[in-house]
This record gives structure tokens, C-alpha cells and sequence, in this order.
């Protein structure tokens, strides 16, 4: 840990910090990699210069970087990053490493393009979604259980891939099947997960409330907000699990541009984050169940800004993790696709370049890219990426993720936050000191690294169980373990 500043946080608790900035470690991963390294080109830079999209095309060439550890599961980036995560999910029921590997097998076979992926993977989820149905008919219930588990974490492998392949429009209804096999699961459970509605305006948000027992007793409660493109099964392995093992109560919910207020209800995601965390916090201090005095907020990936912008309007928490640390989301874009915005552009010459030089040279590799990152701002980009079509209002965007800027506000936190950042992080780099450093409250700052059991990358993929380990035993210093 940093050596502490006044009114710092002066717990003991490890870490090991590398230099802001720090060369990423052996591989930078998917596709963080292919938005934040110049995956468009860098004649862009400059206002009027079109790019070259340069971005793999499926099937993809191989990447030139080492291979991840002792293996190698695909040579296509982001094919390789998402599959570690769901291999990662393994250690929580989530995933069964044979499926995984032989599903990986069958695709290089074929060739790795994200139709071979997306193809695969929905057969073996197809597959193990059938066993959780006979099971469940016989009254196999924990057979049932792990295989709902593990079927909607193989569609959640499809969905992030599918606007890349010529099911795109089905992205929706791919959503729904995965979120039925998960919703199935919880009731499986021993303790069933509460599937609640979060009062949100006129309107709600949906989510489920994890209890560990049946006991009708006050718990301290973590929230754990996924990111921009997570879900419920992914916060699961991501929080949920170690919040339970810990005899927590964990809040799993939708915000506005995830999940199903994104693909089904077309709700875009919004800068103001506090807008959707103080009705969180209202409703569970509401509860019987929950210590008002103990509630806590986990926000990962891109809701590691979210989160601190959020906090540093809501009061309430007894306690915030930002994971990894985020204080600007615009950079993590191309620098060659921020170029058009600088120099004073105007919104016509934005639109103006990127209609009609930049759309023509992105290579699919690119489209596919910008257009699964773009669409949950606005419900138009989504509609026209399920269509086959580049989405048109790059000004629009760029207004959009301009506004995920969390460091104007960061000082104003006054609730006890631990920051996170990994080795290798290729989407955020370096913006987990940034935040750190801005930070006024009690504050802990954890880098996570190769050598910390495999915990490097973006979100530390292979290992949710070490990864957790860390940030729960901070939370038990505020939550009190139990």
C-alpha cells in the first residue's frame, strides 16, 4: 500500500504498486485492445485525415504478442479475452473447464472468426441448456442448477459476439435465453436469489437480492454493478459468490445500457450515476434484511467510474470499490477517433469525416468493434449495429462517453474506497493511480499483477476467487466479517 496521505485509510492491507503508466505486461487483451491501441489507424489524428481500418478481419491473422502464460487459446485478441473469462468462472460453477476447452478446439478447427465462435459456443450452450431441463424434470436440482449456470455463461460468450456475425439481429432474444437460464438458476439455489424490481423514477431497474441463508436477519449487503457489457451471471462470478461465502447479502442489478434495460427496454446508459445508485440505496435501506449502517458498492470495469461519480453524491455507503480505478472513459477510445473532435470541430465536420472517410476504410474487424462499444449509448447505435449498418452520429457518441469523466468530482467521495488496477491493463492504464491520487477520502490503492496468482489484465480474468479475496478482505474492515 502507498505510503499514506492525511485522512488516508492506515490499514494494514497489501499491495504492490507499479509505476502509473507502466509497460502493460506480456499480452494486451481484446477488445480494450483493439478500442485503446490505435486498432483504427492514426491518420485520424488530425482533423480531415481519414483512417485506415486495420483491425483483424475473421479469420484473423495471428497476433504477434507472447501467448498468455504457457497457452494459447486463440491468436484473435478479443476472442482469447473473453474466453478467459469464462474460464475464470469455472472456480465459481459458472463454467466447466472441458467444455470450454474442447468448444475451443472445434472453433481453431474450423477457423477462429466470431461466426465460428459465436456458432460453437451456442451449441454447447444449446446442449448443456437441454441437460438443465432434463435434470430439473427429474428433480436433479443441483445438476439442474449448474447446468442453467453454465449454459447462460456460454450464451453470455455468444452475446458479446454476435453483432460480428449474420445472426446479429437476434442479439435480443440471444440475451433473453441467456438471462432465463440464469433467472432458472437462482431459484435453484438453496437459499433462492429474490428477484426484485428497484423503484427508478416512473419506471424500475431489475435485479436480484442474494442472501446467504434464510435467517430473517439484518446483513451488511454489497452491491455489485456490472459494466458496460457484464452480466448477471458475470457480476455473479465478479462479487456475488465471495459477497455470499462471506455471509453477505449481494444486490445484482440492470442500470440503464445493461443488460435488459439495454437490449429489451432500449435504455441508453447515463453519465449521472448517482441517479441510479441512490434509489439502489434507498430501496435496500428500506429492507428488513439489510444493516442501512452497512451497505457497500462495487462498481467494475467502466462502473469504475461510474461508481466514484456516484459516491461522491450518495453519502451513504459504508464503503466503495472501484474496480479497476477509472476516471476518464474517453480515453480509453482511439486516440486516431478522439482526433476528430479536437480543434474546435464542429458537429457537422465530425459526422462529415466520419461518414464519408472513415465508414468506407473500417475493416470488419473495426465495425464490429466500434459498433458492440458504441451501442449502449444510445438505443440507435444498438438498432443499426443489429441491422448491419455503422451507426452515423459519431458526434452524438463522442458527446456521450465525453461525459464518463469522474475527475472533476472525485475529491467530494467521502466514503472509505479501495481502488484496483492490473498488470497489463490495456483499457484503462495508469487511470487507477490517477483516481487514487484524487481521491480525499480514506483511501487503498491494490495493484493486481501476474505474479499475484495469474490476477494481470483488464478485470483479472482467470482468477475471480484471488481477485475477490482481496477486495472482500478490505470490505470486512467496513462491513465487519461475519
Amino acid at each position: 500500500m502507498a505510503a499514506p496521505h492525511a485522512g488516508e485509510d492506515d490499514r494494514q492491507f497489501p499491495s504492490r504498486q507499479g509505476e502509473p503508466g507502466a509497460a502493460p505486461g506480456p499480452r494486451s487483451l481484446g477488445r480494450r485492445k483493439l478500442l485503446r491501441g490505435g486498432a483504427l489507424g492514426a491518420g485520424a489524428a488530425v482533423l480531415g485525415a481519414g483512417f485506415q481500418g486495420v483491425a483483424a478481419a475473421a479469420p484473423a491473422p495471428a497476433d504477434p504478442t507472447p501467448a498468455v502464460g504457457p497457452f494459447q487459446l486463440f491468436s484473435q485478441a478479443d476472442l482469447e479475452f473473453e474466453t478467459l473469462f469464462a474460464l475464470g468462472g469455472a472456480g465459481y460453477g459458472v463454467a466447466e473447464v472441458g467444455e470450454i476447452v474442447t468448444a475451443v478446439n472445434a472453433i481453431n478447427a474450423q477457423g477462429a472468426t466470431y461466426q465460428t465462435y459465436v456458432d460453437q459456443f451456442q451449441a454447447l450452450a444449446q446442449r448443456v441448456h437441454r441437460i438443465a431441463d432434463r435434470a430439473l424434470r427429474a428433480g436433479h436440482r443441483a445438476s439442474a442448477r449448474s447446468a442453467y449456470l453454465r449454459a447462460a455463461s456460454y450464451y453470455d460468450c455468444c452475446l458479446f459476439f454476435v453483432l460480428g456475425t449474420t445472426a446479429r439481429a437476434q442479439e435480443a432474444a440471444l440475451y433473453a435465453t441467456m438471462q432465463n437460464c440464469w433467472d432458472r438458476a437462482t431459484q435453484l439455489f438453496d437459499h433462492p436469489f429474490e428477484r426484485i424490481r428497484i423503484p427508478y423514477g416512473k419506471s424500475w431497474l431489475p435485479g436480484y437480492l442474494l442472501k446467504p441463508d434464510a435467517r430473517d436477519i439484518r446483513r451488511p449487503t454489497v452491491i455489485v454493478n456490472n459494466g458496460s457489457d457484464a452480466q448477471n451471471v458475470d457480476a455473479y462470478v465478479m462479487g456475488g459468490a465471495a459477497a455470499l461465502e462471506r455471509g453477505y447479502n449481494a444486490l445484482i442489478f440492470e442500470g440503464p445500457g445493461q443488460g435488459s434495460m439495454l437490449f429489451e427496454r432500449e435504455i441508453a446508459y447515463r453519465p449521472d450515476w448517482e441517479q441510479v445508485i441512490t434509489p439502489v440505496v434507498d430501496y435496500l435501506r428500506s429492507r428488513a434484511d439489510v444493516d442501512r449502517d452497512r451497505v457497500a458498492l462495487i462498481g467494475l470495469s467502466m462502473c469504475g467510474e461510474s461508481v466514484i461519480r456516484a459516491a461522491a453524491f450518495e453519502h451513504r455507503l459504508a464503503a466503495v470499490v472501484s474496480d479497476p480505478g477509472v476516471v476518464d472513459a474517453w480515453l480509453a477510445w482511439p486516440a486516431s477517433l478522439r482526433g476528430l473532435f479536437a480543434n474546435g470541430a464542429t458537429e457537422a465536420e465530425v459526422n462529415r469525416i466520419w461518414q464519408q472517410d472513415v465508414i468506407p476504410t473500417l475493416a470488419p474487424g473495426d465495425r464490429f468493434t466500434l459498433s458492440k462499444r458504441a451501442e449502449l449509448f444510445d438505443s440507435r447505435f444498438m438498432l443499426a449495429a443489429r441491422a448491419g449498418e455503422m451507426f452515423t452520429d459519431l458526434w452524438g457518441l463522442g458527446q456521450a462517453v465525453m461525459r464518463l469523466d469522474c475527475g472533476p468530482v472525485a475529491h467530494q467521495v467521502t466514503s472509505p474506497t479501495l481502488v484496483t488496477q492490473f498488470e497489463g491493463e490495456a483499457f484503462y492504464p495508469g487511470q487507477g493511480r490517477q483516481l487514487y491520487d484524487l481521491l480525499r477520502c480514506r483511501k487503498a490503492l491494490h495493484d493486481f499483477s501476474t505474479a499475484e496468482s495469474g490476477t494481470e489484465y483488464h478485470d483479472a480474468p482467470m482468477s475471480p476467487q484471488t481477485h475477490y479475496q482481496v477486495v472482500f478482505d478490505w470490505l470486512d474492515s467496513y462491513l465487519g466479517a461475519r
